[in-house]
């Protein structure tokens, strides 16, 4: 494993690692929460914007499916610009993001919204990790990693009852809208602590593999695009021939990450059949 670079006291000689490490469960928690509580509220947002049926499904998986795609170029963004800096960084986009979905006009935008939002969370997540390791060490590391878990479940809890409340409270006439909003104070909480965070990155910076992501969203999205809200009997030729192509090109993601482990460069995803066999 590659040594990775502190750029602030660790350990017991940092005295903020407790705060700094509940911003990062904070951040960890608020990702749950923001995907489940858009799933209560999505059907009262189609009821109020309109668009189609398939629309209320986009509203939840155009957050997930960048997240998800993203997420390895995030920690990989990490280990370059430092852990600390995305982390900011994506906090305040999740920050904007949320603000301009509470206020989009259709559902069109709204789903716009929701992919940012889902980008700059996954700046996010996979630096949280990296960074308890970074500040904690021995017993406290494992206290540190062992409170993720109470914490994500209690938010996996949480996220459904305060969507459903905060939907039907209608809190100063805001409706769905407030189902975005509430990331704003929590997200501001975040970004105060983030300061007592160390600074913390690889101490060889790998590449950033751009055809390689570009390669992952583009296949992900084109076989995913016609399954949401569809009835898989009654695909059309174009859904079909979209699927197909998808499979393609993650087939060609497939053999780009071997030929960029031959090449020396640093890939998206680690194949272990790009190794020889020792």
């Amino acid at each position: 494993m590659t040594a990775e670079r502190v750029l602030a006291p660790p350990g017991a000689a940092y005295r903020w690692r407790w705060w700094a490490l509940a911003a990062l469960l904070l951040a960890e928690a608020m990702n749950l929460l923001d995907a489940t509580i858009v799933q209560v509220a999505a059907p009262a947002v189609h009821a109020d914007l309109g668009g189609p049926v398939s629309g209320v499904q986009w509203f939840t998986t155009a957050y997930t499916l960048p997240f998800a795609v993203l997420l390895i170029t995030g920690g990989r963004l990490g280990d370059i610009a430092g852990r600390r800096r995305l982390f900011v960084v994506g906090v305040t986009g999740f920050l904007l993001a949320s603000v301009a979905c509470a206020l989009a006009p259709g559902a069109g935008p709204l789903i716009a919204f929701r992919t940012v939002q889902g980008a700059a969370a996954a700046l996010v997540i996979p630096q949280t990790i990296g960074l308890i390791k970074a500040m904690f060490a021995g017993a406290e590391l494992a206290r540190a990693l062992g409170a993720i878990g109470p914490v994500m479940g209690l938010a996996a809890v949480c996220g459904p009852v305060l969507g459903g409340f905060l939907t039907h409270a209608d809190l100063f006439g805001s409706s769905w809208r407030a189902a975005f909003l509430v990331n704003v104070p929590l997200s501001l909480l975040v970004l105060a602590l983030a300061p007592k965070l160390v600074d913390h990155r690889a101490p060889r910076r790998p590449t950033l593999d751009l055809t390689g992501t570009l390669l992952a969203m583009a296949g992900v999205g084109l076989v995913v695009h016609p399954l949401i809200g569809a009835d898989l009997a009654a695909l059309s030729g174009w859904n079909w021939a979209s699927i197909g192509a998808g499979l393609m090109l993650m087939a060609v993601f497939v053999r780009h990450q071997r030929g960029a482990v031959a090449a020396g460069r640093s890939p998206l995803v680690e194949p272990s059949w790009g190794h020889p066999q020792r």
